[in-house]
């Protein structure tokens, strides 16, 4: 190139990136050391033939006025790429380029790796499109008036395309493309690890709306309309899908539990009687059943998950029907982990759909607005408000929102609400047990008859075994049936023993380490595997992760997620902190560890599409956090 100095790392990096792009299907065509013509040519081949993704590294600079000018550049920022020859004439304005391209009919991306790139991204013409109208998009190598170097930028590029092409930058498995901030923040941080000096600059879009743009297949992605129903469900109701299990029903059968038959039979009704009381509070240990109880009415009941889902309340129907409310339109649900009151009282009047306030004011519900709605509704909803004692300041929420909701009356007498609420015993949850016992409302899971509490025991292991390859066969039957009598009935020996964990949380991991366990060959041997089952939970977790030949390393994982707040850590953090419980974790294995540990873990999807992970019990987080090492490894 005449007055430029040659780039000699072209050669390298384009291979590397046609290499790159290979992998994540594209069709490549390189252009190397392109003469003004070719460079012409090759944007007019692009742009017809529909080219989702343009590349471009040389040598950039500013246009001389009136050269190359088309009136549809007037009034632009132009950048021209410096071409083999030298002559940045006509053909070569990169910023004419990407205008152009927002009138083709399909998307294009524009990866410019030129100096002072970032004009390309700031172009006025395009400023004012909306984001669902835009056709043209760009990542930028630096600043409108900043160099690039060395081809750092599209070094970046290459490692994260490399990065997508592996693990989808960790993308949901529910979203089809990696999501547009995903990739641009991946792409500058890998490009200030190369050189401090480049700052990215890139098409600006609304991320509060994430956009769905066709550049990046996900290769995670898996195709279930139903989950893509289920993650459109409000956070606050789709968290009792995830703590009962539901989202892969068609899957794992057997590993759902329902049990607790008397008291879904119970509180099924209250659900459906508008003329029932205004209170009821089930307690009880950790993983006395408690969330599956509550899960299973929401899941039933709560018309947006039955539409989502249809399969949840067939199965819950199928297993117990009397114990199924009926899909209730006024049914709201809250699982209030990690939630403030906020943002609880927000989600309720969304449910109810409450009038009475512009839905697009931007002041916040509160309770004295909720309850003066509620009372204009024409009857009384119901409200199932679970995990009161994982809230961000669940005393906060209790006095607050709950006993105001408890103490409402109607203009005609009756409660607000109906209101049925999960949550550990404690002191200062006293003001709503004491209303309930005073009422005779309160279901205390700790306390049922020990062969009502053993019976819904087995009948869950039955299930859980039926859907194991080594007990399902038709000749296995008395087997699974006396192991899972003698699993319950060992739980069940001393209440005492098991009250401080619960033993469906027990019996529920005891299912999974019995995958790996050998299985007994006779009745006898059944009988003396179930009588072997530890009966809390560390001792049970400890089974199961001795179980697996990466133990250590599992367990760091699944303490680092522990301490995960909302809908939980991405695998960014976990990556971080999970080193700490054991040196040997790191980001080349980490992704591994977690799918090895799927059977605990519970996902969400971040903002930008990353998946997000947390235990699927707080009874777990609680040990985990207490004890986040292997034995031999630091106090």
């Amino acid at each position: 190139m005449h007055g430029w100095d040659e780039l000699p790392f072209v050669p390298d990096l384009m291979s590397r990136l046609e290499q790159a792009y290979s992998k994540l299907a594209y069709d490549v065509t390189a252009v190397r050391e392109p003469d003004r013509k070719t460079v012409r040519r090759s944007w007019t081949d692009a742009s017809e033939e529909q080219y989702r993704i343009v590349h471009v590294i040389s040598h950039g600079t500013t246009m001389p006025a009136g050269r190359g000018r088309t009136k549809a550049a007037e009034g632009s920022e132009r950048l021209a790429m410096v071409p083999s020859c030298g002559d940045t004439g006509v053909g070569t304005d990169v910023s004419l380029w990407v205008q152009e391209a927002n009138g083709l009919p399909h998307p294009m991306l524009f990866l410019v790796d030129l100096c002072r790139a970032g004009r390309t991204a700031r172009i006025a013409q395009l400023a004012q499109i909306p984001d669902d109208q835009l056709h043209a998009w760009v990542i930028a190598a630096t600043s409108p008036d900043r160099a690039a170097y060395d081809g750092a930028f599209s070094t970046a590029v290459a490692e994260v395309l490399e990065e997508i092409a592996a693990n989808g930058l960790d993308t949901s498995p529910l979203l089809r493309y990696v999501r547009w901030d995903r990739v641009t923040s991946a792409i500058q941080l890998r490009l200030s690890e190369i050189n401090s000096r480049q700052k990215v600059h890139s098409t600006k879009v609304d991320t509060s709306q994430p956009l769905e743009l066709p550049f990046f297949a996900n290769p995670n992605w898996v195709s279930d309309p139903r989950l893509e129903r289920l993650q459109a469900v409000e956070p606050p109701v789709r968290a009792f899908v995830a703590d009962l299990g539901a989202e892969h029903f068609m899957d794992r059968v057997g590993d759902h539990f329902v049990g607790r038959t008397r008291q879904l039979a119970e509180l099924a009704p209250w659900v459906d009687d508008p003329a029932c009381g205004g209170l009821r509070v089930v307690t009880g240990a950790p993983g006395s059943g408690k969330s599956a109880l509550l899960g299973s009415l929401v899941c039933a009941g709560h018309e947006e998950i039955v539409r989502a889902a249809p399969d949840i309340r067939k199965h819950l129907a199928a297993q117990q029907p009397d114990g199924v409310p009926s899909p209730n339109p006024m049914l709201a649900a809250i699982h209030a982990r990690n939630r403030d009151l906020e943002a609880v009282v927000t989600s309720l009047a969304l449910q109810w759909r409450l009038a009475g306030r512009d839905t697009g004011s931007a002041e916040p519900w509160t309770v004295p607005d909720l309850i003066e709605a509620l009372a204009l509704l024409p009857a009384v909803p119901p409200l199932i408000f679970d995990a009161l004692d994982e809230a961000d300041d669940p005393v906060d929420l209790m006095q607050r929102l709950l006993l105001p909701l408890v103490e409402g009356v109607r203009p005609d007498g009756q409660p607000i609400v109906r209101l049925l609420v999960g949550t550990r015993r404690g002191t200062r949850f006293q003001p709503l047990l004491g209303q309930a016992a005073r009422r005779g409302t309160l279901l205390d899971l700790d306390d049922v008859p020990v062969d009502e509490l053993r019976a819904d025991l087995a009948h869950h292991l039955v299930l859980r075994l039926a859907g194991l390859p080594d007990y399902c066969d038709a000749s296995r039957r008395s087997v699974r049936t006396t192991l899972a009598q003698t699993i319950a009935a060992t739980l069940t020996k001393d209440p005492r023993a098991t009250q401080e964990w619960g033993p469906f949380l027990v019996a529920r991991i005891y299912g999974r380490a019995l995958e790996t366990l050998e299985a007994p060959a006779d009745v006898e041997a059944a009988e003396e595997l179930g009588a072997s089952v530890p009966l809390t939970l560390p001792g049970v977790l400890e089974l199961d992760l001795s179980l697996h030949p990466e133990g250590p390393r599992l367990r760091a994982v699944l303490a680092a997620v522990a301490w995960a707040k909302g809908e939980g850590f991405p695998t960014d953090a976990v990556v971080c902190v999970a080193p700490e419980f054991d040196p040997e974790v790191g980001d080349h294995n980490v992704r591994m560890l977690l799918e090895a540990g799927r059977f605990y873990l519970r996902t969400g999807v971040e903002s930008d599409g990353s998946t997000l992970y947390r235990l699927f019990h707080q009874g777990l987080a609680d040990y985990l956090k207490a004890l986040p090492y292997s034995t031999g490894g630091p106090e």
